[in-house]
This record gives C-alpha cells, sequence and structure tokens, in this order.
C-alpha cells in the first residue's frame, strides 16, 4: 500500500497543465494598416499598448467551450458580464451551469463583488486541459473553483488574471486557477509562465519546473529573486541594479530602479532617465532634420506617453543596426538582459517606430512587456511571490519537437526531389539511348539499300536463261 501511494505521489508530481494561447487581434485602426502610408504613431499604439492573450477552455460534464482572456491586470478565475472584458466582443462566451452535473456552488467565497453588479459566488465544475507540452494528453480535471459572477444565458466573459495577490486584497479570496489545480493534488507547486513558441502564439504551462520546458537545461543561466511590490499595486516586479546602454557600456542609471513584468503590454516602457540619454545620444541628429519625430500619445489624463516614429524613407536598416544595445541589468547584479535594435524598434512599410515608450510624468521606473518575456523565459511562483529567468539559448523541448517535425518534413521533400531528379535523368538517358539506337539502325537500313545490294544476276537466272537458249 505505501508503494502505491509512492507511485501515485509520484506520478502527480509530473503532471503539468497546459493550455495553448494566442494573442488576440483586434481591428482598432479600421481600414488603416501597417501596410498603409496614413499608419502612424496613434496606430501603432493603438494596435502594442494593449495586447491580451487568450485560451480557450473546455468546461462542465457536457463539455462547453468558453475563451478566457489572460491578463496581468486582474486575478483569479471569473466568468461572468464583467465589465472589464465585455468590450472584447470577439471573445465572449457563453456557460450555462444547468447543462453540467458536475457543476457545484462553494464557499469558498460566497459573497458578490462589485465587478458583477455585486452577483455571483464561488462555484466549481470540471475542466478539460492538456497535461503535456507535445499537446497529445487531452484530460478532464474535476472540482475546478472559479467565481460565477453572472447566472445567465447571455454572453459572458472569462478571465484569468495573475497579478500578484495579496493577504488584504480580494485578489487572495475569490478563486484562482493556480491554486486550484494544486488544492486538489494535481500539481505539485504554484508556478506558472506563458511560454512562446512563435510571435502570437504560445502555452500557458501551470505547474511547471524549468527543468520541464528545456531539453538541456543549464544550471547557471537560471536566475530567481523575489518579487517586490510598489507601493499598492500588486504587480510582478525586480530591482535593476544598473541601466547600460551601447557596446562602450555607458552606465545611465547606476541606481536602483524597479522592472515590472506585464505581458498585456506588447512593448517596453522606459525610465525618464533612459529617455534623456537616448534623446540626446542617438535621436537628436534625427529630430533636428526632420527623420524621426517624438510625438505625444494620449490614453486617458493619467496615461500619457512619448513615441517616436521615423520615416523609413530617411531611416533604415543601418540605423537600426547602429543603434545602442539597451542592457538591464538586474537579480542582484547577476543577469544582464540585452536588447538591440532588432528588438527595439517595429518596422511597417512605411516607417519604423520605436518599441520603447516613455510616461510624460517621467517616471524613474521600467515596465517589461512581450518584447522582454518573449527573449527571456520568465517563471512565476504564485504562492513564494519568486520570479525566475531563464537565460539559457537551448531550444525548448516544445520547439525541439516542432524542429524535428519540420526536419522530417524537410527530409521527405529533399527524398523526393531526389527522386524526381532521378527520374529526369533516367528518362533522359533512356530518351538519348532509344535516339541513338534508331540513328544506328536507320543507317544500317541506309547502307543496305545503296551499298550492300548485289546487281549480279543468281547462278537460278543464268541457268533458266542458259536452258530457254
Amino acid at each position: 500500500m505505501l508503494v502505491i501511494n509512492i507511485l501515485i505521489l509520484f506520478q502527480i508530481s509530473l503532471c503539468i497543465i497546459v493550455f495553448p494561447f494566442k494573442t488576440i487581434k483586434k481591428n482598432q485602426n479600421e481600414y488603416i494598416n501597417p501596410e498603409k502610408e496614413e499608419y502612424n504613431y496613434t496606430h501603432f499604439m493603438n494596435d502594442y499598448f494593449k495586447q491580451l492573450n487568450y485560451i480557450t477552455i473546455k468546461i462542465g460534464s457536457s463539455p462547453q467551450e468558453i475563451k478566457s482572456i489572460l491578463t496581468y491586470q486582474d486575478c483569479g478565475f471569473k466568468i461572468g458580464k464583467s465589465q472589464k472584458c465585455l468590450n472584447e466582443t470577439n471573445y465572449l462566451s457563453y456557460y450555462n451551469r444547468n447543462y453540467s452535473s458536475d457543476f457545484n456552488y462553494t464557499n469558498y467565497y460566497p459573497f458578490p463583488i462589485d465587478e458583477f453588479d455585486k452577483n455571483g459566488n464561488s462555484a466549481e465544475d470540471s475542466i478539460y486541459a492538456y497535461t503535456d507540452l507535445n499537446l497529445q494528453n487531452y484530460k478532464k480535471f474535476q472540482k475546478i473553483g472559479f467565481y460565477l459572477g453572472s447566472d445567465t444565458n447571455d454572453s459572458l466573459c472569462c478571465i484569468i488574471g495573475f497579478k500578484m495577490d495579496n493577504s488584504d486584497k480580494e485578489c487572495s479570496k475569490i478563486n484562482n486557477i493556480i491554486r486550484s489545480f494544486k488544492s486538489n493534488n494535481i500539481i505539485d507547486n504554484y508556478q506558472w509562465v506563458l511560454q512562446y513558441i512563435n510571435k502570437d502564439e504560445g502555452l500557458l504551462v501551470i505547474g511547471a519546473n524549468i527543468k520541464d520546458l528545456f531539453s538541456n537545461y543549464e544550471e547557471d543561466k537560471l536566475f530567481i529573486t523575489n518579487s517586490n511590490l510598489n507601493s499598492t499595486k500588486y504587480n510582478w516586479g525586480f530591482d535593476i541594479q544598473r541601466v547600460v546602454s551601447g557596446n562602450d557600456n555607458y552606465i545611465v542609471d547606476n541606481k536602483i530602479t524597479r522592472g515590472e513584468i506585464d505581458n498585456d503590454l506588447a512593448l517596453i516602457q522606459g525610465s525618464s532617465s533612459y529617455f534623456d540619454y537616448i534623446e540626446n545620444n542617438f535621436f537628436k541628429h534625427y529630430f533636428e532634420n526632420k527623420i524621426c519625430i517624438k510625438y505625444m500619445w494620449y490614453l486617458n489624463l493619467y496615461f500619457q506617453y512619448f513615441v517616436i516614429e521615423c520615416d523609413k524613407k530617411r531611416f533604415s536598416n543601418k540605423d537600426i543596426k547602429n543603434f545602442p544595445k539597451l542592457y538591464l541589468i538586474g537579480f542582484n547584479a547577476q543577469a544582464k538582459f540585452e536588447f538591440d535594435g532588432n528588438d527595439l524598434f517595429t518596422e511597417t512599410k512605411y516607417k519604423y517606430f520605436f518599441n520603447v515608450i516613455f510616461s510624460i510624468y517621467r517616471l524613474e521606473y521600467w515596465i517589461l512587456g512581450k518584447i522582454f518575456l518573449k527573449k527571456y523565459l520568465t517563471i512565476i511562483n504564485l504562492e513564494e511571490k519568486t520570479i525566475q529567468v531563464y537565460l539559457g539559448k537551448n531550444i525548448t523541448n516544445n520547439e525541439k519537437n516542432m524542429d524535428n517535425s519540420e526536419n522530417t518534413q524537410n527530409n521527405i521533400l529533399i527524398i523526393i526531389f531526389i527522386m524526381i531528379f532521378l527520374f529526369c535523368i533516367f528518362g533522359l538517358l533512356c530518351f538519348l539511348i532509344g535516339k541513338n539506337i534508331n540513328k544506328i539502325r536507320k543507317k544500317k537500313a541506309n547502307e543496305l539499300t545503296d551499298d550492300d545490294y548485289d546487281y549480279t544476276p543468281s547462278n537460278e537466272n543464268n541457268t533458266i536463261n542458259n536452258i530457254a537458249n
């Protein structure tokens, strides 16, 4: 019996929860897209300032498919008519608790909250998820908790928030999808990661260790730190000890600043110190000659930003290559995060846009969005409030499988090409040989007609002639 229990625990420790995610693509600029000459800094910010991801979840004994928005600016696992996401009309879903025999209300948080017009109650239902990075094993998990904010047949939105919870905030009181899987002994830790596979797709992995994600893990490339708090905000963040620019390692800022992680932002928000440096030491010439222009983009009264737009006719890839690299030194000055011109500029048909934006209120901290998270794998532990960043260049297990699949396809194409090539060569040889044989036959026939024919009368004809005489 003890051996069986140990085996069960061992199997549980190996279990991870995986949901494929995609980036939400919304047309906020009507007919103007990056291929249009009219596309400017306003359209760019509309596309990149807030760029959420979503997953598709099957829930209930008779599975109902709902789309859930993933956000760093909210917390909990909630389904209902939330005012926060009802404007995301393409990602609304339908969920009816009466269709599932696995549904139950719970006492986890049986109180209404303002977000759902003071309605709602904690609940649980069965949820389906993958248990491997290759998306081969799909399994049903029962009694997964969430907060049902609106019991209605109208279109609802689902939110999975990754904001740091805290004992005195509502985040720690309502259902959390990571805690729910952990409390059901499905995963053995409180870790999660958004692992990008390509520009707009990836995997939400819950309960994974760094070794699960990389085929050739290097321990000395993993850096861990405690997430620090910024007054009353509960965003995940770490200390940046130095900001360095250029190959000459010029120290832009040598005092500790904060770096927040926010996957909702597709860009990077830089500090005012870096803005001053880069404006005077790189963009000054371009500003003076109207090659690049600094604009102010207005979101609302509290969020206004400087955005840099450059004319592609006079600002080329050569300028991108000459842009001084940006280094953020963090994790007790042990980890160096590097960004070059290719990381820091977005190219459209007619323009380049600088991927680092700056608050007009001269804030001295950084917000690291998708540009950071796509380049550096970041694992967060909800319970221990730690951040792990992996700087290894290894290929992830999932990418390795994709590469193997691509290699297999490439090998098949090569074999087919070789077979076609050999067939053509064989056909050409047969044609040439056949043509040569035909020439030889014709030649022999002509020689037989012209040269080998004996015109001398045969003996038989001579005999007949003699008898006749």
